[in-house]
């Protein structure tokens, strides 16, 4: 099955030795930037009308790239293999004394006749064949930068924020996750905020698919409950549901990670297929399986009595009552006996309702 990164991306009007089966609707993507990137951009400029600065072509090239990812991802959800007559343009947007720049690409979605392997149609160039002076300046900062944080004094001011964010310095974000975990908690409200914000802004540079491999890595590696909750959020935020990743989760034998699975497969994606419906349907089996009992169930002596009653114990270490069937919520923390809070938490019972669902209105929709 072709994903979005396959699609192949042309300016011109035809593909040479390929047939265009089908010319499906224009897609297009917008990319907005505030002035202060353009400001920044040839404040930084040793010389404006001669100078070039490595950097800034650098991030230039970035987002035209994002464009194109943006636009194969369009054509590929309405099974387009292919996008014809490319366009980008960039404009500025002005009100209430602001404005912004926006990044424009437009190009027709076509279906390919005789679809190959066209993985490497497409391709991004990494590789430097010149290095600037100031690359080499900014790998030696990138370096001090991951040096300080191992140490743990790396301070996190708005001119180390601006670096990292502009530079898309993903290396570091392992540390800044770790900080998140560790100082958060101590941190004042607005403080975590603006903490929690420049991660996501840090994130928000990055293509769909490297976003998903940096936050569910990260994920996998942590284990603070916290820090999977924020990770949660900005898969939240940014839509990035991968039902591969999440049966990840839900295989390792770490709870707070399991919780985590259980909350993001009821978020939603941008498309589905049928694929998607196989793995909700593993996801399922899964759930349906069951979770083990976290509290330990046991008897105890009632108050003038020698009778016995059931009671299961919480981890939090309280005794808790079991009335015939009926197991009620810890009355210290609001867990269950599985370990899912009373709110707050999807437990198995409502993922599986909300996967029924979905599935149920996919089928209808591919039908």
């Amino acid at each position: 099955m072709i994903r979005p990164k396959d699609v192949l991306v042309v300016t011109t009007a035809t593909i040479e030795g390929r047939k265009i089966e089908r010319h499906l609707k224009p897609v297009t993507a917008h990319l907005v930037a505030g002035t202060n990137f353009f400001s920044d951009l040839f404040a930084s400029f040793s010389d404006v009308f001669g100078g070039r600065s490595g950097t800034y072509q650098m991030q230039l090239t970035s987002l035209y790239n994002e464009a194109i990812q943006k636009i194969q991802k369009a054509a590929h959800e309405i099974g387009a293999n292919g996008v014809v007559g490319l366009s980008i343009d960039m404009d500025e947007i002005s009100g209430k004394s602001k404005s912004m720049f926006m990044l424009t690409a437009i190009g027709t979605a076509v279906v390919l006749a005789d679809a190959v392997d066209n993985s490497s149609a497409y391709r991004q160039v990494d590789k430097l064949v010149n290095v600037s002076h100031e690359h080499l300046a900014v790998l030696h900062r990138k370096k001090e930068m991951l040096r300080h944080a191992k140490e743990g004094v790396l301070g996190f001011n708005e001119e180390n924020w601006k670096f990292i964010i502009d530079n898309r310095f993903e290396e570091i974000l392992p540390y800044l996750f770790k900080k998140y975990s560790t100082y958060a908690p101590s941190f004042a409200a607005t403080e975590a905020k603006s903490f929690y914000d420049n991660i996501a802004a840090l994130i928000d540079g990055f293509p769909d698919e490297k976003k998903i491999e940096l936050l569910y890595d990260s994920a996998l590696s942590q284990d603070n409950e916290g820090l999977l909750g924020a990770i949660g959020g900005l898969i939240r935020e940014h839509r990035l549901l991968d039902l591969d990743e999440v049966i990840k989760l839900l295989h390792t034998n770490d709870f707070n990670k399991q919780r985590l699975a259980l909350r993001l497969v009821t978020y939603p994606k941008p498309y589905y297929d049928q694929e998607d419906v196989n793995k909700l349907q593993e996801i399922k089996a899964i759930l349906n399986a069951g979770f083990p009992e976290r509290g330990q169930r046991t008897t105890k002596k009632q108050l003038l009595s020698s009778k016995e009653k059931e009671v299961w114990v919480c981890e939090c270490g309280t005794n808790n009552d079991i009335n015939g069937q009926t197991i009620e919520n810890c009355s210290s923390c609001g867990r269950d006996i599985y370990g899912f809070r009373a709110n707050g938490d999807v437990t198995p019972k409502k993922a599986i309702a909300n996967i029924e669902q979905r599935v149920a209105l996919i089928q209808e929709s591919l039908a």
